[in-house]
C-alpha cells in the first residue's frame, strides 16, 4: 500500500468560465492563448464503499476490488486508503475578532478536500437569492476546513464575483454574499399570467362604438361560449422557451467547462458542489420545447465530462421542501375559480397546480440525474441541508484510490467505460463512470511545452520563467515543497497605480547547493516569478529574477538555517488581484509557490488611507537578503520582513505611509499604535501626528512617512494583534487602519 499523492495541477480556474481551460501566466495580456487537450496516460478511480448502513467500510485491501474497462479487466498499479483528517479553524481572536492575515505561507501542504462551489445565478428565482446564500454560507461556515481549498464560480461566468482556490473562509463568504438569482418566471406562471390575459380579453369583447355585438358575428359567438363555461383558451406553450432554452445550455455548458478544467488534477477525489433550483426545461417532451433536444444531449455531455475527470457532482437544491416555494404561495393566492373549468373539461383550462408541481419535480429530477450519475448525491425537497453537508464532506475525506495505465486506444475521444466490482457483499460502491481517449488532434505535453515557449519568445518583453516553474504557477491552488512566507503592501505609487511592496522568504534547508568549488564558494541560482491576476480572471504581466547565490561557508550555513530573503516591487492599478509568486531552484529543482489575495486601495479616494504595514526586528536579520528593496534603504533598521515571530529582546520596527488630500494647509493627522493582547487588553499605546502649516507644490494629496520602534522587553510571551489608526483630527467617524497578528516568545 502507497502513501497518497497529490498530483501537479496544470490549468488555471481563472479561466474556468471559458469554453475550454486555458493555459495562463505572465505573459503579454494580448497574445494568443493555447488551448490543452486532456491526454489519458494514467486513470485515477476514487472509489467510496459503504455498508448498509451507509458507513465507510475501512478494512478492504487492493485484492477486493476488481476493476474492469470495456468490460476487460485491468491490472492496477496503485492502491490507498485516503482518509484526510477534519482540522479546525483555530484562529486567534482578539476581544472576540479573528484579524486578517498579512502574510500567506505553502509551509503547510494543503492536503484536505478539494472543493468548487457553483452557484447557479442562471437557475436560481431572484426571490430566493438569500436562500442560496444562507445555504452555501451554512456550507462554508459549519463544513469547510481549515486544510480544504475550495473556489466559487458562477454559472453566468460573473468573473468579477468568483473567488479563486483558496483556504480563506473570509474570501469564499465574501464571493457567496455577491450572489443574485436572474431566472426566467416560471414557465407555467407565465402560463397562468396569459390564461388570465385572454380570459379579460374574450370576456370584454364589443365593437368599437360601444353598441351591442350583432348576433351573427363571429365575436358575438365566442362571447356566448365564454359566458356558458366553453372555450376556455389554454395557452400550452412558452412564450420564453427559445430564451428559457438557451439557459438551460449555458449552465450545464459551465458544468463541462468546469469538469474538463478539473480533468488535470490528478491523485485526489474533486468534487463540485452545485447550488442551483435545476435546470428548468422540458427536456423529455420534444413538443413542449424547441430545445428539448439540445439540452439532452448538454445534459450527457456535461455528465461524460464529469466521469472522464472523475468529478463527483453534488447537488444543492435551496428551494427547500417542494409545496412551500414562492411560486406555489403565489398560485394558491391566485383566483381558483377561473380553473374550475379544466377540471370539469380536460381539453380546457390549465390545472395550474398539477403543473407547477411537475415542472418542479422536472428540475430536482435533472438535479438528481447530475449527482447520482457522478457518483455524488443530491440534497432536494428538504429545508436542512445540513446532513447532506456532512455526507458530502465524508464522501470526500474517506476513499480508496485506484490506479492503472489504460490500454493503447485509437486517438479517436472514444468514451470508455469503468466498472468497479467488489468480492465482499451487501456493499455499495461510488466510482467515476469512465473516461474517452484523446482525439488526434490533441498535442503531446512535450509538445504544448514547446508551442507555448516558441509564443512567449515571440511576445514583447517575453517572460524567460521555466516550463516547470510556470506550470505550477498556473495551477489552480499552491504548491508545497521550497516552504515560502509572503507578504505584500501596497504603497502609493505613480499616477493612480500601486506600488506593492513584496517580502518574499524562502526556506534554506530545501535548497541543494552544488558542492563547494575549490575555493569553498557554495553555488544556487533561485528562479523568481510572479505576477497577478485580476479580478476578470486576466494574468497581467509579472517579473522574473534569477537569484545568483554564490555563498562562502559562513553565508551558506546562515542561508540553510534561517533562509533567504527578497524584496521585489510591482506596480498595480486600484482593484482586486490574485498575486502568484514561485520560486525553482537549480540545485535539485525544488520548486514552490505561494497565492496571495491582495485588495489595492485607490489612495485618493477617501479623506485618509494608508499603506500597507512594514515590520522588521533585529532577530530577523539573521536571514539573508538577497533581493533589497531600494525604496526602503534608511528607512527601516533592516530589511522588512514577512515573518511575525520575535523575542522579548528585539525592538519592533514599524513603517507605514499616510495619505491625505490637502487644500490651502496640511491636515492633522494622529496616528495610534496599539498591541493589544486576545483577551482585548492594550498592553501597549503610542501616538504620533503629522500635518499642519500651508501647504507647498501642487500636488492634490499629502504622505505621511509614519515609521515608530516597540521595545518587547516588557511585553510578557503570547500572541498580540499589532492595530495602527490614522485619523484626520476633526474627524471621529473615519480611519484608516493596519493590523497583523505577532506572536513574542522568550529567548
Amino acid at each position: 500500500m502507497r502513501s497518497v499523492r497529490l498530483g501537479g495541477l496544470a490549468l488555471a480556474i481563472c479561466a474556468a468560465a471559458l469554453s475550454g481551460a486555458r493555459a495562463q501566466g505572465p505573459r503579454d495580456p494580448q497574445g494568443p492563448a493555447v488551448t490543452f487537450q486532456l491526454e489519458v496516460d494514467y486513470v485515477d478511480v476514487d472509489v467510496v464503499v459503504t455498508d448498509q448502513q451507509g458507513n465507510f467500510v475501512r478494512d478492504l485491501t487492493r485484492d477486493d476490488f476488481t476493476v474492469l474497462e470495456d468490460g476487460k479487466p485491468v491490472e492496477l498499479d496503485t492502491f490507498s486508503v485516503v482518509e484526510i483528517p477534519v482540522q479546525r479553524f483555530d484562529a486567534t481572536r482578539f476581544g472576540g475578532r479573528v484579524p486578517v492575515e498579512d502574510v500567506k505561507s505553502n509551509r503547510s501542504v494543503l492536503d484536505g478536500r478539494f472543493y468548487v462551489i457553483i452557484l447557479d445565478d442562471i437557475g436560481t428565482a431572484p426571490l430566493r437569492s438569500q436562500h442560496t446564500i444562507k445555504a452555501a454560507r451554512e456550507f462554508v461556515e459549519k463544513h469547510f476546513a481549515a486544510n480544504d481549498t475550495a473556489a466559487v464560480v458562477y454559472t453566468s461566468a460573473r468573473r468579477e464575483r468568483s473567488q479563486e482556490f483558496t483556504s480563506d473562509r473570509a474570501l469564499l463568504l465574501a464571493a457567496i454574499d455577491k450572489f443574485q438569482g436572474m431566472k426566467l418566471r416560471s414557465s407555467v406562471m407565465d402560463k397562468l399570467d396569459g390564461y388570465y390575459q385572454e380570459l379579460a380579453l374574450a370576456s370584454g369583447l364589443r365593437n368599437d362604438a360601444g353598441e351591442p355585438l350583432d348576433p351573427a358575428s363571429d365575436a358575438a359567438r365566442k362571447q356566448s361560449a365564454y359566458s356558458k363555461g366553453e372555450g376556455y383558451p389554454n395557452r400550452s406553450y412558452d412564450q420564453n422557451d427559445l430564451e428559457r432554452g438557451q439557459r438551460a445550455l449555458g449552465v450545464l455548458g459551465q458544468l463541462k467547462s468546469y469538469a474538463e478544467f478539473l480533468a488535470n488534477v490528478r491523485g485526489r477525489r474533486k468534487a463540485m458542489v452545485l447550488f442551483s433550483e435545476g435546470i428548468d426545461y422540458p427536456v423529455h417532451d420534444l413538443f413542449a420545447g424547441h430545445d428539448a433536444t439540445s439540452v439532452l444531449f448538454a445534459m450527457e455531455d456535461a455528465i461524460a465530462a464529469a466521469a472522464r475527470a472523475n468529478v463527483n457532482i453534488f447537488t444543492v437544491d435551496p428551494r427547500g421542501l417542494v409545496g412551500l416555494t414562492s411560486e406555489y404561495i403565489e398560485l394558491n393566492r391566485s383566483n381558483a375559480e377561473l380553473f374550475n373549468v379544466g377540471a370539469r373539461d380536460p381539453r380546457y383550462g390549465l390545472q395550474p397546480h398539477t403543473a407547477l408541481l411537475a415542472e418542479m419535480r422536472q428540475t430536482q429530477d435533472s438535479l438528481r440525474t447530475l449527482a447520482e450519475q457522478t457518483g455524488g448525491l443530491a440534497a432536494i425537497d428538504t429545508n436542512s441541508p445540513a446532513s447532506s453537508f456532512d455526507r458530502i464532506v465524508q464522501a470526500n475525506s474517506l476513499y480508496y484510490m485506484l490506479g492503472y495505465h489504460p490500454p493503447n486506444h485509437p486517438q479517436d475521444g472514444r468514451f470508455h467505460e469503468i466498472e468497479v466490482r467488489l468480492n465482499r457483499p451487501g456493499v455499495r460502491v461510488q466510482a467515476r463512470k469512465g473516461y474517452a481517449s484523446p482525439r488526434a488532434r490533441a498535442m503531446s505535453s512535450r509538445e504544448r511545452q514547446r508551442v507555448e515557449r516558441e509564443r512567449i519568445a515571440r511576445t514583447k518583453g517575453a517572460d524567460q520563467t521555466s516550463s516547470e516553474l510556470r506550470a505550477m504557477l498556473d495551477s489552480p491552488i499552491q504548491q508545497g515543497g521550497v516552504g515560502l512566507d509572503v507578504q505584500a503592501a501596497a504603497f502609493k505609487g505613480a499616477a493612480r497605480n500601486a506600488s506593492i511592496a513584496l517580502t518574499i522568504e524562502v526556506d534554506g534547508s530545501r535548497l541543494q547547493f552544488a558542492p563547494p568549488r575549490d575555493n569553498g564558494v557554495f553555488a544556487n541560482v533561485v528562479e523568481l516569478s510572479l505576477y497577478g491576476i485580476n479580478a476578470q480572471g486576466k494574468p497581467l504581466q509579472g517579473l522574473r529574477a534569477a537569484l545568483d547565490l554564490t555563498l562562502r561557508p559562513d553565508t551558506y550555513d546562515r542561508v540553510k538555517k534561517f533562509g533567504l530573503r527578497a524584496n521585489p516591487r510591482i506596480e498595480l492599478p486600484p482593484g482586486r488581484y490574485q498575486l502568484r509568486i514561485g520560486v525553482r531552484e537549480s540545485g535539485a529543482g525544488e520548486m514552490g509557490t505561494v497565492f496571495y489575495d491582495l485588495d489595492v486601495p485607490d489612495f485618493a479616494r477617501e479623506p485618509v488611507t494608508m499603506s500597507g504595514l512594514l515590520l522588521t526586528a533585529p532577530s530577523v536579520q539573521r536571514v539573508f537578503t538577497v533581493q533589497p528593496d531600494p525604496a526602503l534603504a534608511g528607512v527601516l533598521p533592516g530589511a522588512p520582513t514577512s515573518r511575525r515571530k520575535f523575542t522579548v529582546s528585539d525592538t519592533l520596527a514599524l513603517h507605514a505611509e499616510i495619505y491625505t488630500p490637502i487644500d490651502q494647509v496640511l491636515p492633522r493627522v494622529d496616528v495610534t499604535t496599539r498591541l493589544i493582547a486576545e483577551s482585548g487588553r492594550e498592553v501597549s499605546v503610542a501616538r504620533d501626528e503629522f500635518g499642519g502649516g500651508p501647504a507647498g507644490g501642487r500636488d492634490q494629496s499629502a504622505t505621511h512617512a509614519f515609521s515608530t520602534s516597540l521595545p518587547l522587553r516588557d511585553v510578557p510571551p503570547g500572541t498580540y494583534l499589532l492595530r495602527v489608526e490614522a485619523r484626520r483630527r476633526g474627524d471621529a467617524d473615519r480611519a484608516a487602519v493596519r493590523e497583523t497578528a505577532i506572536v513574542i516568545v522568550s529567548e
